[in-house]
């Protein structure tokens, strides 16, 4: 199991992004918007997202959160210390990547042999992880053979936090059901739903100092408790990838010293349905 991941979208939120053409008032600036229900409509099933972030920075983490992409889309990841090498000769490149990013079992012509239901959501998350990349340009190519047009709901390029220490055991996950059932005199029920969504509660132990203020502190100061985060609890469990990922608003926890030169906290996220 891999550590956790904490991750803001700062950098993607001031970077400056160009693309592939849009449907209507669905532009690509709406992926730096937090509502999933705001979306980026790009009118081709060929889709390309650049960002300039205008300096280098260092980036662990791309994903596009919330996307309509069936189950034989793919996508690729690419980054350049100069804008025309994006395509050309780029300084990173993840390569073709399931676009559903819980998805695994492809062949040589992107034909799933996996199954496709397990794992997915009505709208999906395409997430990729690796080592820290410091460049300012960076490009996202998606193709979806399947569909006339794709919907992107987040955009989040980011330096993700990812402790020394894991988790502490206890880590809970349940659903927020805010629907109501009422009864008739003759005892009939009649049920008002509403949209539900998840939450997790985890505790985060043995943190060092600069770790805890420079890392978790300082993400929970600027985000509050109407900004968004995604908190991914194991990038190596790649089928739960999605069931066990998070995008959504923190709830303000202290931090605890528990010990000398040891930092605790406990951790509530609220997850921002699509």
């Amino acid at each position: 199991m891999k550590n956790m991941i904490l991750a803001t979208p700062v950098l993607s939120d001031a970077a400056i992004l160009t693309g592939t053409a849009s449907s209507g008032d669905l532009g690509i600036n709406n992926l730096q918007k937090m509502s999933l229900k705001n979306v980026y409509r790009a009118a081709s099933n060929t889709v390309t997202i650049k960002a300039d972030l205008t300096t280098p920075q260092a980036v662990n983490l791309v994903a596009l959160i919330g996307h309509s992409g069936s189950s034989r889309s793919y996508a690729r990841v690419r980054a350049a210390a100069v804008e025309a090498n994006l395509t050309t000769t780029p300084d990173f490149d993840t390569g073709l990547q399931p676009f559903r990013s819980h998805q695994t079992g492809y062949d040589a012509t992107w034909a799933l042999t996996a199954d496709e239901a397990k794992g997915a959501f009505d709208k999906n998350m395409f997430m990729q992880f690796f080592g820290a990349q410091t460049y300012r340009y960076w490009q996202i190519d998606i193709i979806d053979p399947l569909a006339s047009y794709i919907d992107i709901g987040r955009l989040y390029i980011s330096k993700a936090f990812q402790p020394t220490t894991n988790i502490e055991y206890g880590l809970k996950e349940g659903i927020t059901d805010p629907s109501r059932k009422t009864r008739t005199v003759s005892g009939e029920v009649i049920p008002l739903e509403r949209k539900k969504w998840r939450y997790v509660d985890f505790s985060l132990g043995y943190a060092s100092e600069d770790e805890m203020f420079d890392g978790i502190f300082t993400i929970e100061y600027m985000r509050g408790t109407t900004k968004d985060v995604l908190f991914v609890i194991d990038p190596d469990n790649i089928p739960r990838l999605q069931q066990r990922s998070y995008y959504g608003m923190m709830e303000n926890q202290p931090v605890s010293n528990a010990t000398y030169s040891l930092f605790n906290k406990t951790f509530r996220i609220e997850e921002i349905p699509s």
